[in-house]
């Protein structure tokens, strides 16, 4: 695993060997201000590699902290699959489409309204 939070972009990037979610991913999470509030303002960026790197980087002054369990990063980890799940969930709605067949025999694609009638709003 690897993560990486940058708390003055909001930002928070997770690789994992997971099948769920193989590829590297960088969610901004700007609509939790309560999220980030919750965290030191003096960490300039947290980096945890499981086979490498382990610290939190703060700023003014600098200095590097190791970080010597996972439990630490939690709250990161947790917040970012929360994110993950409604980002997937929003591009399986975007691709459930449908081809309505018209009285003549020609094609078009549902509305929005109708698509949000057949399968809800989108998440």
């Amino acid at each position: 695993m690897h993560l990486t939070v940058i708390p003055g972009d909001k930002q928070i990037y997770l690789e994992t060997s997971d099948a769920q979610y193989p590829n590297r991913r960088c969610h901004v999470i700007d609509n939790d201000q309560e999220f980030w509030n919750n965290v030191d303002p003096r960490i300039h960026a947290i980096q945890y590699h499981s086979d490498g790197l382990k610290q939190i980087e703060y700023k003014n002054p600098r200095e590097d902290v190791v970080i010597t369990g996972i439990s630490v990063l939690q709250k990161y980890i947790d917040r970012f699959n929360l994110t993950e799940q409604t980002y997937q969930a929003q591009v399986s709605w975007d691709k459930n489409n449908v081809q309505i067949t018209l009285a003549d025999g020609s094609k078009r694609t549902e509305t929005k309204e109708e698509k949000v009638a057949r399968i809800g709003p989108r998440p």
